[in-house]
């Protein structure tokens, strides 16, 4: 007896997580455009708590929180919800990675629901190494966003991803007919902005032309206030 097939998404939400030290303009407008391409119907925003990839983050939690809010407030045409479970589980010294994250999520919401994962070239370029990257495509659909400088050739990378995601390529309407899996490389937009190098920016500078442009208004005046980088 042959599975019933899946029916179309009852809802999209898009999932985009980061460290987000700070939250910049390429973050935003990645989101905005992402958002609205693929007619999503929900954000979850998921700052991290301390990746494990990375060195320690200098802004607190609490203030990433705030940033992300001051961001999204008046710029995405649709809910958003920054979710702390990563953070959470950071307090209780509990490492976070993207697949049990997803799971999560698929357990917070009906199993109709549509989950696109958003993520960076540079992310993709490492992608098979994250921890059970397969259970991933099961968990949800994958948009890459293009960004200058990183290579995004496919046979750069390990045989087994490069067949997941071959699989999964598909055009965006098939992201609301099923619930995971599809795959998209979404290169109308590409930011080429650096948090280091922001980070370095106020640092020397304060509210210099460069972090003025690359930085939200509302976000810049709150980490200037709180002498966050300086």
């Amino acid at each position: 007896m042959k599975p019933e097939p899946l029916l179309a998404a009852q809802k999209t939400v898009l999932v985009f997580g980061g460290s987000f030290d700070p939250v910049h303009q390429g973050h935003v407008a990645m989101v905005q455009h992402i958002a609205e391409r693929f007619a999503v119907d929900e954000v979850r925003i998921i700052p991290a708590g301390q990746p494990w990839q990375k060195a320690g983050l200098v802004a607190t939690a609490e203030q990433r929180v705030a940033m992300l809010e001051l961001a999204f407030a008046d710029t995405l045409k649709v809910d958003f919800i920054i979710d702390q479970q990563e953070i959470d589980r950071a307090k209780q010294q509990i490492a976070s990675y993207t697949v049990e994250t997803l799971q999560n999520l698929r357990q917070q919401y009906a199993p109709q629901t549509a989950f696109i994962l958003l993520i960076g070239a540079d992310q993709f370029r490492n992608l098979s190494t994250w921890k059970n990257w397969q259970q991933l495509f099961q968990l949800a659909h994958i948009v890459v966003a293009a960004r200058p400088g990183y290579s995004l050739q496919l046979d750069e990378l390990p045989g087994e991803f490069v067949q997941l995601w071959q699989q999964g390529n598909d055009d965006i309407a098939s992201f609301k007919q099923c619930y995971f899996g599809k795959t998209w490389l979404e290169t109308g937009l590409a930011w080429d902005i650096s948090a280091t190098r922001i980070r370095a920016s106020l640092q020397q500078q304060g509210q210099s032309k460069e972090s003025i442009a690359l930085i939200p208004r509302k976000v810049l005046d709150y980490l200037q206030s709180h002498s966050i980088y300086n």
